[in-house]
């Protein structure tokens, strides 16, 4: 015996814990941390009762689960707690209106704040801030308030996987237990016709057709220089500031270029701001984002042999034992699993950095230490609840996995999508997306189903796992949790449904884009092998 067999009831009672989660959070309107609680659960109960576990083994997959979930969480409350002390200062503040007084040309600013500027700051923090800070901006410069929050929505989806620091990206890669220098630049590569494809999507939401031709030029050199550095950054080691690299080089490039002739009629006779950049008295835009300089920078210095050398011991780390349930499935032994390294781990980067630039406010008198408490409180009061959600859901993932369920269902699917799998891969992670509000929580849910079926298919499993993650990701844009944030900030209230009306179709577009690009990949991929 190897584990379950796979018969009908198995594979109901193993996708037992999942429709649970999804009828809790969709049906019921149970918040992510009771859902998760419940599936965790049941999850562990069909693990003793059904599948042959013993108690020690779901002991074992949920201090796993838990520990996954400090690994991914920490990097969740550093940049939240950062981005928080930095806009209590006035520095993301300072950073858009700068923004927004880059350009009078309508379709310009779509661009660089719904495309550029909400993916910049998705790369630091999510929690829908991204669409929180972008869509009032719009507003401000006479954008509609449904376009402008589905501008932001749709425009930051893509740098969603390596954005919060790379949170959702080192979820998958936990999770698959696929090696980081293979997994990183494969992802990132897939990426790009997606993020191409949203910048013409933030045109088409801003003008149609006539502006996405009008701007055709501007979004594929600056959608090219985007998916081009989340690509080398992912290369060279630094996933964790992938997204922000990028969207920090595409705004800029996006600032360029649609002040030239790229931008097919542009007005060019009135340079006039339409919204004044902050006084005298602001921050200036570089000192601003200081911090995040500093994390690229830190991230780049960890890589170097020495130093990489000389901390690889400083790390916190667990060793967890293997089993083999009563039903035959073999779990191998666990070493220094989801380690948190001093400078190989995005949290105490980030930490790191905040320490640093406290001390360069300090110099340039920008400081006030009296908003550091206030932070705090609003950084636990925005990540308390998902916390809970992650840790419940993280150990119902592992613990499904450790047992057998989640090779049992990935098997069921795979005898019923058969060649067609890859196109509904990215599909699955919108799901989980759309559940949860989250592509964390989607990659825990569903990354290693996605890749347990991709095995059973002889498929490559690199790609699938890449692809539920650019699923999650872009899909997330239409999440509820989402669209209701993008609502509120844009002061729609009483509008969700029709900026959902609007953000959906784009959605499925981009994810149906990724589903078909994964189809291609496993094809031709197929077609050398033979």
């Amino acid at each position: 015996m190897t584990g379950p067999e796979l018969t009908i009831l198995n594979w109901l009672l193993a996708a037992s814990p999942l429709v649970v989660l999804a009828g809790a959070m969709l049906w019921l309107n149970r918040p992510a941390e009771q859902a998760g609680a419940a599936a965790f659960a049941l999850a562990a109960a069909l693990a003793l009762l059904a599948f042959g576990a013993e108690l020690g083994h779901v002991g074992i997959a949920a201090a796993k689960g838990a520990n996954l979930a400090v690994f991914v969480l920490s990097i969740v409350w550093a940049a939240v707690f950062l981005y928080n002390i930095l806009d209590r200062l006035g520095a993301i503040d300072a950073v858009g209106r700068h923004m927004a007084a880059l350009s009078n040309d309508q379709l310009a600013q779509a661009l660089i704040i719904g495309w550029g500027f909400s993916s910049t700051i998705q790369g630091v923090t999510g929690f829908g801030v991204p669409v929180a800070v972008s869509a009032p901006l719009l507003v401000m410069l006479g954008v509609p308030p449904v376009r402008a929050a589905a501008m932001s929505l749709v425009g930051h989806g893509w740098a969603v996987t390596f954005g919060s620091l790379g949170s959702s990206y080192y979820t998958i890669q936990l999770v698959t237990g696929i090696e980081e220098t293979v997994i990183a630049p494969h992802m990132a590569l897939l990426f790009l016709p997606v993020t191409i494809a949203s910048g013409m999507l933030v045109a088409h939401i801003q003008g149609g057709m006539r502006a996405v031709w009008r701007s055709l030029p501007v979004v594929v050199v600056a959608g090219g220089v985007m998916g081009g550095t989340l690509y080398g950054l992912a290369l060279a080691g630094a996933p964790q500031v992938a997204s922000l690299g990028a969207g920090m080089l595409g705004t800029a490039t996006l600032v360029v270029l649609t002040r030239s002739p790229l931008l097919v009629g542009a007005r060019r006779d009135d340079t006039t701001p339409v919204v004044e950049a902050a006084d005298g008295a602001g921050m200036p835009p570089a000192l601003a984002f200081t911090p995040y300089f500093l994390v690229v920078a830190l991230s780049f210095g960890a890589q170097v042999g020495p130093v990489k050398e000389a901390v690889s011991g400083l790390r916190l780390a667990f060793d967890y034992p293997g089993f083999t349930t009563g039903q035959g499935f073999t779990v191998a032994p666990a070493d220094a699993y989801a380690a948190i390294g001093l400078l190989a781990h995005p949290a105490p980067l980030i930490l790191i950095a905040t320490a640093l630039s406290a001390a360069v406010y300090m110099m340039t008198k920008r400081w006030r230490g009296g908003h550091v408490p206030g932070a705090l409180r609003f950084t636990y009061d925005q990540c308390a609840g998902t916390t809970l959600g992650v840790l419940a859901m993280v150990a119902m993932a592992v613990v499904m996995a450790d047992t057998g369920m989640t090779v049992l269902l990935a098997q069921g699917i795979a005898n019923v999508s058969g060649p067609f799998f890859p196109l509904a891969s990215p599909f699955i992670g919108l799901l989980g997306s759309f559940m949860s509000g989250s592509n964390t929580n989607s990659n825990v849910m569903f990354g290693l189903l996605q890749v347990e079926a991709a095995r059973a298919l002889g498929i490559g499993s690199v790609t699938i796992a890449s692809i539920q993650s650019i699923g999650g990701s872009v899909g997330s844009s239409m999440a509820p949790a989402k669209v209701v944030v993008g609502a509120t900030v844009a002061g729609l209230g009483d509008e969700v449904r029709s900026i959902f009306r609007i953000v959906v179709p784009y959605v499925l577009a981009l994810v149906l884009l990724a589903g078909v690009e994964a189809l291609v990949i496993v094809r031709f991929l197929t077609w050398l092998e033979r």
